[in-house]
């Protein structure tokens, strides 16, 4: 599993349909990624916070400017940017999004493997099999989906190792974690991607540690689509 491998940008999701019944999870899960919007950015402009291992990025995102504006670098650990450092951002940002939303959320779960984990008033809390051929990954990790009820959405998938486990030959991961949450953009309003955290810690054949982590915050939502 790559570092990026978690990374999922760009949702805004509609309400479950109450014809669902109870006990169709699959069902549940597969209406609550068919209603996300994945071009929600040419409606909302937003603040990104990114963490890397080596800087804070915070960049504003606007859809009315030109494409080549669209994305500013606002400050680089809390100061002004260098110019390197924005030439750098936009072509990090031209490389942005350029797999399909829906197909990466369902490449996460394994066809048919949800499960009912709890359900309450508010949500439905759901286990799953990550879709991941590793050794040792499957018996490793603790994966888990929630979704609101009243409104239909999905507000978190989670992938997180319970124990150290060996995907190959001289590889141990100590830490693993994909998260991905959800929530309104402003009140009442549509849901988009609200965080994405990636971390893996581990070392690889005895003398080669790494510890690696990448995080984006998505804040300050202005609608900026046409009514």
């Amino acid at each position: 599993m790559t570092l990026r491998s978690g990374l999922l940008l760009l949702f805004a999701l509609s309400p479950i349909g109450g014809a669902i019944a109870a006990d169709d999870y699959n069902e549940i899960f597969e209406q609550a990624v068919n209603a996300v919007d994945f071009d929600f950015d040419q409606r909302w402009a937003y603040t990104e916070t990114r963490v890397d291992d080596e800087h804070v990025w915070v960049g504003r995102f606007d859809p009315r400017k030109t494409s080549r504006e669209q994305w500013q670098l606002m400050t680089v650990d809390d100061r002004e940017p260098t110019e390197d450092e924005i030439r750098k951002y936009r072509k990090g940002k031209a490389h942005d999004r350029s797999d399909n939303g829906d197909n990466r959320v369902n490449g996460m779960v394994e066809p048919d493997s949800i499960r009912l984990i709890e359900e309450t008033d508010v949500y439905w809390l759901f286990g799953f099999d990550p879709d991941e051929d590793e050794e040792g990954f499957m018996d490793s990790v603790d994966a888990t989906i929630r979704i609101n009820k009243a409104g239909g959405y999905l507000e978190y998938i989670d992938i997180r190792n319970r124990k150290t486990f060996k995907p190959a030959i001289g590889v141990k991961i100590s830490k693993l974690i994909t998260r991905l949450t959800f929530g309104p953009a402003v009140d009442d309003g549509a849901v988009v991607p609200i965080s994405t955290q990636v971390e893996a810690t581990g070392r690889a054949f005895l003398f080669i540690s790494f510890d690696e982590q990448e995080l984006y915050h998505n804040s300050d939502f202005e609608y900026a689509g046409k009514d």
